[in-house]
């Protein structure tokens, strides 16, 4: 893992700290790690065996038949029942209030990190399993603005499809919409692909079908609208974190906020995340 890759992982578990109801650090493994041995590790297989749930994707060169006789091997070895689905595990993720402006701010823990690292983080709304539109949308606001985000940012502070003509626009949903269609390059690409739709719970195996229809009737006034409604800061639906990792050389006196642009400094994740409401996540 290179540089980039490390201060990238740990602004991503800082982030995850925050959204995900139940998510354990490093720091939290390592204190557990040193105290196992063996026998614990012995003593932990009977429990894991004794609540298993299994789904599994069988793609390729077979038959139903052979796909099914599969299952059976899995079915035939395994004495216990099913895993109640009530005890299966569902994330969930915290659900940030109406206006949110949030910080998090941590510093490195590695002593020889010098650099530093920050993410804006939007909140939407929860993504329905069986919908597309919020994807398409998502999908199609990304296309627009990744190449003059930065330029624009760094320049003017607006993004660039604001000046975008219906031309242009249409060029780019078509773009969206023809990687969608394609054909996997592979089998393993096309097998991850329908594996994702079983961990993300949706089961909808012509997913990229169904949101490049859903793109077709997406039309340049409805990303307008779906920016104005979640990203700009006058919305009481836009809601934002500023994840903020500070590398050990860090001038802290150089960091201070403006006040006017947060509204909450999270200084402890649990105590904030035991007083959020949450969000079922597909994932």
């Amino acid at each position: 893992m290179d540089e980039d890759e490390m201060k990238e992982k740990g602004e991503q578990q800082t982030k995850k700290q925050l959204l995900c109801k139940r998510i354990y650090d490093s720091d939290e493994k390592l204190s557990v790690l040193n105290d196992l041995s063996l026998t614990d590790l012995n003593s932990f297989i009977p429990v894991v065996r004794s609540q298993i749930f299994i789904e599994a994707l069988c793609h390729g060169n077979l038959s139903e038949d052979e796909a099914v006789n599969i299952s059976r091997i899995f079915k035939n070895s395994l004495t216990t029942e099913p895993l109640p689905v009530k005890s299966r595990h569902r994330e969930q993720i915290t659900c940030f209030p109406l206006s949110a402006k949030l910080v998090r701010v941590v510093n490195v823990k590695n002593k020889s990190e010098t650099n530093s690292v920050v993410e804006l983080y939007y909140q939407i709304e929860p993504e329905e399993a069986q919908s597309t539109k919020m994807k398409a949308m998502l999908d199609l606001f990304h296309e627009i603005i990744e190449e003059p985000l930065f330029n624009q940012l760094r320049t003017k502070e607006q993004l660039g499809y604001e000046q975008l003509d219906e031309e242009s626009f249409g060029n780019y949903r078509s773009g969206v919409i023809a990687r969608l269609l394609e054909k996997d390059p592979s089998l393993l690409s096309e097998t991850n692909e329908l594996w994702s739709q079983i961990v993300d719970k949706r089961y909808m195996f012509v997913y990229s079908h169904k949101e490049a229809e859903e793109l077709r009737s997406i039309e340049k006034k409805d990303v307008i609208s779906w920016y104005t409604t979640y990203f700009r800061e006058s919305s009481p639906k836009c809601r934002r974190l500023a994840v903020r990792v500070w590398g050990c050389d860090t001038n802290m006196k150089e960091t201070q906020t403006d006040p006017k642009s947060v509204q909450q400094v999270i200084a402890d994740a649990v105590a904030f995340k035991s007083t959020s409401q949450l969000y079922p996540s597909l994932c």
